[in-house]
């Protein structure tokens, strides 16, 4: 990974964190305040998590952890593709290239390890979340007396579980739907453990 592709990533380079060059808004304490740092973490994602990570992903991953400034993640990761750091194929998820690939190591060591650690767990989560939503269905629908919310998880042509439940609000039906939505598998497991384990 070279200095011109990365905007001075390279191992000569002085500690990128103490480079507050970045825009800081939404941004906790101990967050990413530079470009090159920002730079570092959209390419260690990349890394990370291979094939399945998408530019979305990694905007939704800083922005839920604080991490990096919306914006700045943005441009840094058109900055990348653009200089060939990073390739986006054809379903929208996000590779890193074979020759900067050499660089990850150089990265684990100036990135803070919760910082490197915390984006991982966000982001995979994030993935998840999504692949959850695909998969498995929830329906919200006005009954006159409430809400009734519908709960689904399917494999293929299989229906593993169809539930109906009754929720009072609009604010009680939605947290009813996240909840499945973030561990769809969590709410199945539960529910058949309560039925066969007396």
């Amino acid at each position: 990974m070279n200095n011109d592709k990365t905007q001075n990533l390279h191992e000569n380079e002085a500690d990128p964190r103490l480079r507050f060059d970045a825009f800081t808004a939404g941004v906790k304490n101990g967050g990413l305040r530079s470009v090159t740092s920002i730079n570092m973490l959209v390419c260690y994602i990349v890394a990370t998590i291979g094939d399945k990570v998408t530019a979305q992903n990694i905007i939704d991953t800083v922005d839920e952890g604080m991490i990096a400034n919306h914006f700045e993640t943005a441009d840094a990761i058109s900055r990348l593709k653009k200089n060939g750091v990073i390739k986006e194929n054809g379903d929208g998820t996000l590779k890193l290239l074979d020759s900067n690939t050499n660089a990850i190591e150089l990265i684990e060591r100036d990135l803070p390890l919760t910082v490197r650690e915390k984006s991982i767990k966000i982001c995979q989560t994030i993935i998840a979340r999504e692949a959850y939503q695909r998969e498995n269905k929830v329906e919200i629908a006005e009954n006159g007396k409430g809400y009734t919310v519908k709960l689904k998880i399917s494999d293929k042509d299989t229906d593993f579980l169809s539930l109906e439940l009754f929720a009072a609000t609009k604010e009680q039906a939605e947290l009813i739907k996240n909840n499945f939505v973030a561990d769809p598998i969590k709410v199945y497991n539960t529910l058949i453990d309560s039925i066969f384990n007396n």
